[in-house]
C-alpha cells in the first residue's frame, strides 16, 4: 500500500546529483539503495518542466518516492510505501 503525497523534501545529493541522505522528521536518513529512477514529462503543453523521480530505500527500511522538476525548485515526497 502506498500514500501519495506532495509536500517539499530536504536532499542532500552526492556528486552525480541524486539522492544521498533525506530529512525526515528532522533528521538526516541515508539512502541505502536506489530501487529505480525515471523522467515524466509532465504537463508539457501548459510547460510543465520535466521531473525527475527516484524510488529509495532508505537506511531505516522505509521506501520513497520523491522527484526534482528540473527548474530548481528542489525537491518533493511523492509517495511513501507502507
Amino acid at each position: 500500500m502506498s500514500r501519495l503525497l506532495f509536500q517539499g523534501l530536504e536532499v542532500m545529493e552526492n556528486e552525480e546529483g541524486e539522492p544521498q541522505k533525506v530529512k525526515w522528521k528532522g533528521r538526516w536518513v541515508e539512502v541505502a539503495v536506489i530501487l529505480d529512477r525515471w523522467y515524466d514529462t509532465g504537463c508539457w503543453w501548459e510547460s510543465e518542466p520535466p521531473k525527475l523521480f527516484y524510488r529509495l530505500e532508505l537506511e531505516n527500511g522505509m521506501v520513497l518516492e520523491l522527484f526534482s522538476d528540473g527548474a530548481g525548485q528542489g525537491w518533493s515526497l511523492y509517495k511513501i510505501y507502507d
